[in-house]
C-alpha cells in the first residue's frame, strides 16, 4: 500500500496577508447583506476594531485601508467655516497607521526612517506650517494645515519601510486603483443619473464630482494614479491577472476623468504622457512625432469646428482666458463664469502676498484674510486661491514658496534622474513603478496651477507615490550594484 505524505507549509507573508484581506471582505459582505439598517453602525464599530487590531498585527493592512479612505472617508474638501476642528475617517486611518508602525518598531526594536534631502524639505515645510500658528489669525485652519504636510511626510516614511517587495507594492498599488476606480465609478453615476448642482452643469451634462464637492480636485485626484495604472498594465514583470486588473483601473479612471471635463487634469495628464515619452527610453523618444502630428491634427480640427462643440468650448474659454487679466474689467457670462472666478482669486492670493511677502498670512488663513482681498463683486471665498503656488505665497511668504520649489525640484531631479537612468532596466517592475510615481508628481504640480490638490487627504496619496518612487530608486539601485 503506497503512503502519501501530505507537507504542510507555513503561510509565506503574502499569503497570511491575502488570507487576512479576503476573509475581512467576505465579513464585511456579509455584515452588510444580514443586517437590518439600523443595527450598521454598530456593525461597522465592530468592522473597525477588527481592522485595527488586524493593523497592529501587519500594518501594510491600515496602509490599504488609507488609500481607501482617501475619496470616501476623508475630511470635505470645501473650507470649514465653523472653525471647529473636524476629523474624518483618514485622518483616523493615519493614526492608527503611525501607532501599529510604532508598535511594530517597538516589537522587532528597529524603525527604518529615511533621512534625505526630499525627507528633511517635507520636514522644512511642516516647521514653517507649525511656525505660523503662532502669527495667523485662525490658527485651527493653520494647525490643519501643518498636519496635512506631516501627513504626507509621514505616509512616505511608513511607506519606504514597510513596502520592500514587489507583493507588498503590488497590494498597496492595487488598493489605490480600487479605491480610484470605485470613486471613477461613483462619478460615472452621478453623470447618467444627473444628480448633483445644477453649478456642475455644462452644454446640459453633469459634470462628475464624486466625493470631493467640486469636479477639479475629484479629476485630479484621478489623474494623479493613471499614470501607475497605466504602467502596472503595461509591465511584462506583473503577473497576467495583475496587469489586466489594472488596465481596467485605468479605463475606469479615464472615464471618471473624461466626465469631470476637468482641463486642469487633462493639461496635466497631456504633459505627464510627453515628460514620461522623454525619459523612458530612445524608442518612445521617437513617439513624439507622430503624437506630435497628431496634436496638428486636433489643432485642425478644432480650428474647422470639427469637434464637438462642448469639448471647443471648454478649450475656447481656456484659450482666451489662459492669460493674467483684471477681472475688474470682464464682463462675466454663464460662458466664462469659472475662469474669472478662478482669476479673481488668483488677484487676491497675489495681493495678500504683496502685503505679507516673507511669511504669509498664515498656512490655511487664504479664506480668513479673503475678505480684506476681494476683487470687484467675488466676496466669497472658495478655502483656496485655486492655483497652488499663488495660495503658498499667500500663505507661507517667499519663503513657503522657496521651500515649495525646492522641494519639488528634489523630487522630480531624484524620480526623473533616476528613471533616465535606469533605461537598460525597463521591463522592470521597479521601473514601471517609478514611472508611475514620477508621472503622477507632474499631474500633481501641472493641475495646482489651476486649482488646490491638497484637499481631501489627497497629500495622503502623494506621499504614497513618492515613498513608492523613493522605494523604486532603492531597488533599482540595488539591482544595478
Amino acid at each position: 500500500m503506497a503512503v502519501t505524505s501530505i507537507t504542510r507549509r507555513p503561510l509565506e507573508g503574502g499569503a497570511v496577508l491575502r488570507t487576512t484581506v479576503w476573509a475581512a471582505a467576505a465579513l464585511t459582505l456579509g455584515v452588510a447583506i444580514a443586517l437590518p439598517e439600523e443595527a450598521q453602525t454598530a456593525a461597522l464599530g465592530a468592522l473597525a476594531a477588527a481592522a485595527a487590531i488586524l493593523a497592529f498585527v501587519q500594518p501594510l493592512v491600515a496602509l490599504l485601508l488609507l488609500l481607501v479612505a482617501i475619496p470616501f472617508g476623508s475630511r470635505p474638501s470645501t473650507s470649514d467655516t465653523t472653525g471647529e476642528p473636524t476629523i474624518g475617517a483618514a485622518e483616523l486611518v493615519v493614526a492608527l497607521l503611525v501607532l501599529a508602525w510604532l508598535a511594530r518598531g517597538v516589537r522587532r526594536r528597529e524603525l527604518t526612517v529615511q533621512a534625505g534631502a526630499l525627507v528633511v524639505s517635507i520636514l522644512g515645510m511642516v516647521a514653517l506650517a507649525g511656525l505660523s500658528i503662532g502669527y495667523a489669525d485662525d490658527k485651527t485652519s493653520a494647525v490643519k494645515e501643518m498636519l496635512k504636510w506631516l501627513e504626507l511626510l509621514l505616509a512616505l516614511l511608513i511607506v519606504v519601510d514597510l513596502v520592500r517587495t514587489p507583493e507588498a507594492a503590488r497590494w498597496l498599488i492595487g488598493a489605490m486603483f480600487v479605491a480610484g476606480a470605485a470613486e471613477a465609478a461613483y462619478g460615472a453615476v452621478q453623470f447618467l443619473t444627473d444628480s448633483g448642482p445644477g453649478a456642475f452643469e455644462l452644454q446640459g451634462a453633469l459634470r462628475a464630482f464624486g466625493h470631493f464637492d467640486q469636479p477639479n480636485p475629484f479629476a485630479g485626484y484621478l489623474t494623479t494614479m493613471l499614470p501607475m495604472a497605466v504602467f502596472m498594465a503595461l509591465a511584462i514583470a506583473n503577473p497576467t491577472r495583475y496587469r489586466w486588473f489594472a488596465l481596467v483601473a485605468a479605463g475606469l479612471l479615464a472615464v471618471g476623468i473624461a466626465l469631470s471635463q476637468s482641463r486642469g487634469a487633462w493639461l496635466g495628464g497631456l504633459i505627464a504622457a510627453v515628460c514620461l515619452l522623454l525619459a523612458w527610453s530612445t524608442w518612445t523618444r521617437r513617439l513624439l512625432i507622430p503624437g506630435a502630428l497628431g496634436a496638428a491634427l486636433l489643432l485642425a480640427l478644432a480650428v474647422s469646428g470639427a469637434l464637438p462643440a462642448a469639448i471647443l468650448d471648454r478649450l475656447s474659454q481656456a484659450i482666451q482666458y489662459f492669460g493674467v487679466f483684471d477681472v475688474r474689467t470682464v464682463e462675466v457670462t454663464s460662458d466664462n463664469w469659472a475662469v474669472v472666478e478662478r482669476m479673481a482669486h488668483w488677484q487676491a492670493g497675489w495681493y495678500m502676498f504683496l502685503d505679507h511677502p516673507w511669511l504669509g498670512v498664515g498656512a490655511g488663513n487664504y479664506a480668513q484674510a479673503y475678505p480684506d482681498y476681494y476683487v470687484g463683486s467675488w466676496i466669497e471665498p472658495l478655502g483656496h486661491a485655486h492655483d497652488y503656488y499663488i495660495n503658498m505665497l499667500a500663505e507661507l511668504g517667499v519663503v513657503g514658496g522657496g521651500i515649495l520649489l525646492l522641494l519639488l525640484g528634489i523630487a522630480f531631479k531624484q524620480l526623473g534622474g533616476a528613471l533616465v537612468r535606469s533605461e537598460a532596466q525597463r521591463d522592470t517592475f521597479w521601473r514601471a513603478v517609478l514611472a508611475g510615481a514620477f508621472g503622477g508628481l507632474i499631474v500633481f504640480c501641472v493641475h495646482n496651477l489651476f486649482d488646490s490638490l491638497f484637499v481631501h487627504s489627497v497629500n495622503i496619496q502623494v506621499g504614497v507615490l513618492l515613498g513608492l518612487g523613493l522605494v523604486a530608486i532603492r531597488q533599482s539601485r540595488a539591482v544595478t550594484q
